[in-house]
This record gives structure tokens, C-alpha cells and sequence, in this order.
């Protein structure tokens, strides 16, 4: 987003909302991006702002690769979320696990008599 109009500062909410991410990837991914010199920012005392760094080596390439990605198909975004199993897939897996019933420990007859007599 920074490099589709690199002279454009955008602050990191108003990042967020463009992409659909949350806060935390966006910070991780801009102070990546700032380590690196690709985006420079200032801050204003409210707000942090990032726009991409036109005297980095890289700039020009980058900006020619989101240019041509700009007039490509879009992606289909439904296939890019992990898909959930089905809720009864789901409950199936936890049958599988062998459930312990309510009276499991008188089964093993820790606190019978036949068990104290034996060791007295």
C-alpha cells in the first residue's frame, strides 16, 4: 500500500484498515520494512506515519512490481483463509478419544473393603 502511491504517508490504523490485518502484523510488518530502509516514518506526537523510502536502491523495482501486480487478476480471497472442518468432523475426532465415565475411579476399587482387608 505504501508503494502504490510512494509520495502518500498513511498512518499504521489507517493501514490496518486498508488491509484487513491486524494492528500487531502491521507494526511487525512496517518495522521490518524500517529496518531494512524501505519506509521511513516521523511521528507527530499522536499518530506514527510511513511512506515508502524513494532514495532506497530497491525503490524503483518495487515500485514497478506493484504497478504490474496492480493489473493482474485479483486473488480469490476465500482461498486464502484456512478453511475450518465442519462441526461434525469436529465432534467426531473428540469420540474418537475414549471418554472416562463418572464412576471410572470406583471401577478400580481404590476405596472398596475388599481393598482395605487385603492390606491389613
Amino acid at each position: 500500500m505504501l508503494f502504490t502511491i510512494p509520495k502518500k504517508q498513511r498512518y499504521v490504523r489507517e493501514l490496518t484498515n486498508m488491509s484487513g490485518l491486524a494492528l500487531c502484523t502491521v507494526q511487525d510488518e512496517l518495522r521490518k520494512l524500517s529496518a531494512i530502509g524501505l519506509v521511513t516514518s516521523w511521528s507527530n506526537g499522536y499518530q506514527r506515519f510511513y511512506r515508502a523510502n524513494r532514495d532506497h536502491p530497491l525503490f524503483l523495482e518495487l515500485l514497478r512490481i506493484v504497478q504490474l501486480s496492480a493489473q493482474l487478476p485479483g486473488a480469490n480471497r476465500s482461498a486464502l483463509h484456512r478453511q475450518r472442518r465442519p462441526l461434525r468432523q469436529r465432534e467426531q475426532g473428540r469420540r474418537n478419544v475414549a471418554a472416562l465415565s463418572v464412576d471410572f475411579p470406583a471401577k478400580w476399587r481404590l476405596f472398596s473393603d475388599a481393598n482395605k482387608n487385603s492390606t491389613a
